[in-house]
């Protein structure tokens, strides 16, 4: 019996970057996985708010629309400062020190 050659598709990396989308206004990009939320955001062209780009003030939590399964887990550090803030870590995210990883990531800004 004859063995058989399937064709498979030929895929890039860029077929498989993660993407952000910020709302209001539904800018996106699409950037390699491992980017941090911040600079992500303004990949996109938004001008995101942070201030010590460390995880330690909260300046840069943001609501996550969809994607959650897509980013890095909260580290405790992360989570203690989401707390400080009263945000709900399942809803929550500091842009600074969380990275996408995969798929889509949908931003909600409050300012």
């Amino acid at each position: 019996m004859e063995a058989r050659r399937f064709a498979s598709p030929s895929y890039t990396y860029l077929d498989f970057m993660p993407k952000v989308t910020l709302l209001p206004g539904g800018k996106s990009a699409e950037v390699p996985a491992g980017t941090l939320l911040l600079d992500a955001g303004e990949e996109a062209g938004v001008e995101m708010e942070a201030g010590c780009f460390n995880c330690s003030c909260g300046t840069c939590a943001v609501e996550i629309a969809s994607g959650m399964e897509n980013l890095d887990p909260p580290t405790d550090e992360e989570l203690n400062v989401l707390d400080q803030w009263n945000k709900d870590p399942e809803k929550y995210r500091l842009t600074c020190c969380v990275k996408i990883q995969k798929g889509e990531v949908v931003i909600r800004l409050e300012h």
